[in-house]
């Protein structure tokens, strides 16, 4: 009886095991093998802990409807095509169909709108990878072109070149100043005698007067005794008394009414009417006006194209007329905060020019004979700097370049090409979209 039972439950066990056997070719092998043996790989994407591989129906990913394949041994949420933003056009999005067939199988659909870049963005639980192609894509760019060139015909899509040369260029860049006294032409009127103030014939912080204005009538004790000792010496006949004094008296200040000493304006009063100054205090700050200078700001990026005793043209903001001056100092020291340098500006007699107002200082640099480029011929995609070579009539290459300063319409060619090269200046986006296309990048 025992003996049966052991035999019953041998066969049953045989049984489930053969059924599984059965289950796991029917479902898990045979779908492996489809996706090893009967699609075509495309490409796969992998880190430290992720690896997706991808197959498709078809030998390339194409415009239209494309079905793929993924294996992934992470779970996958969500898969979607992006084609960032370029000049003319915004983004574009297109999500695949995504459905589970298998453990660690997805089977997408995807259609796909246009050719050019994309970004295959795979959306994990806890993470997202992303691959990038240019559509159509081949594995391995097996379907390029045999010498990477692209064959138009320039007529028809109004393709247009240049020759590549030497330029005598100019760099020329705006900045922002401001109106400022010339400092070292500060003057401080002060008194060599306590003195009282009698008048100050009203005048005001900012007005503007001419030498020989008055500013200051005092009665100064000190200045009164000397008087009476001059009139005593005139009557003792002492000539010798009489020198002394004079030469007191000028060092006191011989009049009781003091002027200004230049054209300016002024920017300090320090008296008033009926009030009492010390010898050595400063009545008034007058600053001659006869110069000003002009403080530019300067942009960090521009440091090594501002030189002393460059000549500058400059515009008062609200002015139509311009004056011409000369970088005569530069400023040591930077701002970190708004990331500029100064320099100074002479202006010799200034028309109607206030003091804090705000110009416009034009700066020229020339910069001699240099290889120079079309600005227009220069694909910067940000990463790098491209153009396109005309080989031969309706033949184009790309060309890898590297570039300076751009001034005039022209960049400065510093690598990847050579006077008498003609490059394509019009069109030139329309060969990109076409190197894109053929994965030439």
């Amino acid at each position: 009886m025992k003996k049966h039972l052991i035999i019953k439950y041998l066969i049953i066990g045989f049984l489930v095991l053969l059924v599984g056997v059965l289950l796991y070719n029917l479902f898990y092998k045979k779908q492996s093998i489809k996706l090893e043996n009967n699609e075509n790989y495309l490409f796969s994407i992998k880190d430290t802990e992720t690896e997706i591989i991808v197959y498709g129906t078809k030998i390339s990913l194409d415009v239209g409807i494309n079905k793929i394949f993924i294996k992934s041994n992470k779970n996958i949420k969500e898969v979607y095509f992006y084609m960032p933003p370029m000049p003319g056009m915004g983004e574009m999005r297109e999500d695949a169909q995504l459905k589970k067939t298998g453990e660690n199988i997805y089977e997408a659909t995807v259609n796909i709108s246009m050719a050019g870049g994309w970004q295959v963005i795979f959306v994990l639980d806890d993470k997202k990878l992303t691959y990038s192609l240019n559509i159509p894509f081949y594995p391995g760019g097996e379907k390029q072109t045999q010498n990477g060139s692209i064959q138009l015909d320039k007529q028809k899509i109004g393709v247009e070149v240049a020759e590549v040369g030497y330029k005598d260029l100019t760099e020329s860049f705006n900045v922002v100043g401001y109106v400022s006294y010339d400092l070292p032409k500060i003057k401080s009127i002060t008194l060599r005698s306590d003195g009282w103030v009698i008048d100050t014939f009203e005048r005001f912080e900012g007005e503007e007067i001419k030498k020989g204005t008055p500013l200051l009538k005092v009665l100064s004790p000190d200045l009164e005794i000397v008087k009476e000792e001059l009139k005593l010496a005139k009557s003792l006949n002492r000539e010798d008394l009489e020198k002394a004094v004079l030469e007191k008296l000028r060092y006191l200040g011989k009049g009781e009414v003091i002027v200004s000493p230049v054209n300016g304006v002024i920017t300090k009063k320090g008296v008033y009417d009926g009030g009492f100054i010390k010898s050595g205090e400063v009545a008034y700050e007058i600053v001659d006006t006869s110069t000003l200078w002009i403080i530019a700001e300067i942009p960090y990026i521009y440091i090594s194209s501002v030189k002393k005793n460059m000549e500058v043209l400059i515009t008062p903001v609200g002015s139509e007329d311009s004056i011409t001056g000369k970088i005569d100092y530069i400023f040591p020291e930077a701002n970190k905060e708004s990331k500029t340098f100064k320099c100074r500006i002479k202006v010799i007699k200034p028309k109607d020019l206030k003091i804090n107002q705000l110009v416009d200082i034009l700066i020229e640099k020339p910069l001699g004979k240099i290889l120079a480029v079309p600005e227009s011929a220069v694909v910067d995609t940000g990463d790098r700097q491209i153009v396109f070579l005309e080989t031969s009539d309706g033949s184009y290459v790309l060309k890898k370049v590297k570039i300076g300063r751009c001034v005039q319409d022209y960049c400065q060619v510093l690598e990847g090409l050579k006077e008498g090269d003609k490059v394509v200046v019009k069109g030139n986006f329309l060969l990109d979209s076409e190197a894109q296309i053929k994965n030439l990048y």
